[in-house]
């Protein structure tokens, strides 16, 4: 709901902070004193266009914040959620807009600069406005539909059915246009090059992640090569011609020839020259055993080299990092195959999207059904709430066509048009270019009312609805009006006593001026006030006691029809 409206320098609204209730708010006043002023105020917190020259006079901007506090089932906390605006804790918002003689502006959400855009999106999810002047929601296809939607109350799973039908339109769409482009793409010389690059890769019998594999082996055999070359080196150092144990044994020799020698000194050296020479040749025999355990088949280096080789060849001419071949294999062979077998998945993709545009057209059609039924519904209910809106002889139809070569949407392929005939024998016609602006206004009054349990917008104003109107009519309005606001916030612009009588708050809109300027101001009634100003609105400006009877009667008799309507909905 609205909960408080705040306007500074606007038009003749010097500075004026209103706060509403959240039932049923009525705005009177004479004419000019203000009342419109108001709307254009809310027209800007919505998100409509802003106009310099609507500043007042002498002041450089213009400053207007409204707070609101819907309820949380109401789908603006939703939107807002996904646009990051709002957290879960959240209860309330304030919306800021400043307008500027120079044409600058400055809107804020909590604070928080966002574009018009933006604001006129929230805007919808916030506020109707309905009056003589203000009937595009009505005239709106958009809210046509919406409006029928609602009153049908379809199970979920039919919107459902029409929306995953039409993913699958576009999805197969999208892929049968990259697959295509994807072909056409390949023809030629770029064609040529994958196929060239996958033979390269099949000749070494390349897979996923098979260049780190053969790189690891690689090292492996070369470390292995290394190990068996040292062994040879080490044996051919033990037994050369001048290796260790020859060497050995010749000191062994050299030593045993020594006769002058003392043999006590030649004991120790002896020894340790016949263990030296043992050892080695131990360590010879040792090697022997061992060496066979690590010869090494130098073919699988030789496979490894070649592999190697190639690969090498693959990242120069592609340019890609040798630990990127494995990525680049699949790449080239995913290319490879989509070429190999384009035809068939062409004609695959054809098929199912031929098979998901049926399926689409089969549950948009089973939706048209659905909203043919709720459109003769509506088009009874709203009929025959009409004639106590001095509508008497006003017919109202809903016309609901199939329009396949129009955009699909998720929420079919039908155009719904609101249509009337203002008398009979007329033919119908779109209720833009048949009723008038306060029969539409009336119009919209009935369909609300049909559709008070599925209201989707928290906040409705209605602008001099009742206009031409009186008597029965103008109380049956109110009546209706009255029943939205058991459940809705409504403001009513009104100079009607009927439809004055039925507000819980009574707001009353003036002016004044000093010779030199205007100013518009507004006020909440008192009860004596608002019996005044009902007097007022029922025989003029002097007040007379049969004046005030007639008006405290219609008080009563507003009081009266809400205190029944509380017992109808089991409301204490």
């Amino acid at each position: 709901m609205l909960k408080k409206l705040s306007i500074q320098q606007f038009v003749i609204i010097d500075k004026l902070e209103i706060n509403f209730q959240p039932s049923l708010t009525i705005l009177t006043g004479e004419t000019g004193a203000g009342k419109s002023i108001l709307l254009g105020a809310m027209g800007l917190i919505l998100g409509e266009p802003s106009k310099p020259e609507a500043i007042r006079q002498g002041s450089d901007e213009a400053v207007i914040e409204a707070l609101f506090a819907p309820s949380r089932d109401q789908l603006v906390w939703k939107f807002l959620m996904e646009q990051g605006l709002v957290k879960e804790s959240d209860t309330e918002f304030l919306i800021h807009r400043t307008i500027t003689t120079d044409g600058r502006e400055d809107i804020r959400f909590n604070g928080k600069p966002i574009e018009r855009e933006l604001l006129e999106e929230i805007g919808t999810f916030l506020v109707e406005i309905h009056g003589q002047f203000a009937n595009q929601n009505l005239t709106n296809p958009a809210n046509q539909l919406k409006w029928l939607d609602l009153s049908g109350d379809f199970p979920p799973e039919v919107f459902k059915n029409v929306a995953d039908a039409l993913h699958n339109v576009h999805r197969y769409t999208k892929e049968l246009e990259e697959e295509k482009i994807f072909l056409a793409r390949h023809k030629g010389l770029a064609g040529r090059k994958v196929e060239a690059l996958i033979r390269k890769f099949n000749k070494i019998g390349m897979k996923k992640d098979f260049n780190e594999e053969i790189k690891a082996e690689y090292d492996v055999l070369l470390r292995a090569k290394e190990t068996s070359e040292a062994f040879q080196r080490i044996l051919g150092q033990l037994i050369a011609g001048n290796g260790v144990v020859v060497s050995l044994s010749t000191a062994n020799r050299t030593l045993a020839s020594q006769k002058n020698l003392d043999n006590e000194k030649m004991v120790d050296l002896t020894r340790f020259l016949a263990a030296s020479l043992d050892n080695a040749r131990k360590a010879v025999d040792e090697m022997n055993r061992i060496i066979p355990e690590y010869e090494i088949d130098t073919d699988p280096i030789y496979r490894c080299e070649k592999i190697l080789a190639i690969l090498d060849e693959i990242s120069r001419e592609t340019k890609v990092p040798f630990e990127g071949l494995s990525d680049l294999y699949e790449e080239t062979d995913e290319k490879y195959q989509r070429m190999r077998n384009g035809r068939e998945r062409l004609a695959e993709l054809q098929d199912l999207l031929i098979g998901a545009k049926n399926d689409y057209r089969h549950h948009a059609h089973i939706l048209t059904e659905k909203r043919i039924v709720a459109g003769k519904a509506l088009s009874e209910a709203i009929t025959a709430e009409l004639p106590p809106l001095k509508l008497m002889k006003a017919e109202f139809d809903v016309l609901v066509e199939e329009k396949p070569d129009i955009e699909w949407t998720d929420r079919g392929f039908n155009e719904v048009t609101f249509i009337a005939r203002m008398n009979p024998g007329t033919p119908f016609s779109p209720i833009a270019k048949t009723a008038s602006g306060g029969e539409m206004a009336r119009m919209v009054l009935a369909l609300k009312v049909i559709l008070q349990k599925v209201q989707t917008t928290p906040t409705l104003i209605f602008d001099e609805v009742d206009t031409g109107i009186g008597g029965p009519a103008a109380a049956a309005v109110g009546e209706r009006i009255a029943q939205l606001a058991d459940n809705t916030q409504v403001l009513v612009i009104t100079h009607s006593p009927q439809v004055a009588s039925r507000g819980h708050q009574h707001l009353h809109v003036s002016k004044k001026t000093d010779g030199m300027t205007t100013t518009s101001t507004v006020s909440t009634l008192s009860p004596e006030e608002r019996i005044d100003e009902i007097s007022r609105m029922l025989a003029g400006d002097t007040l007379t006691a049969e004046s005030k009877a007639a008006a405290k009667s219609l008080i009563d008799e507003a009081l009266a029809a809400a205190k029944l309507r509380q017992q109808k909905s089991g409301k204490e």
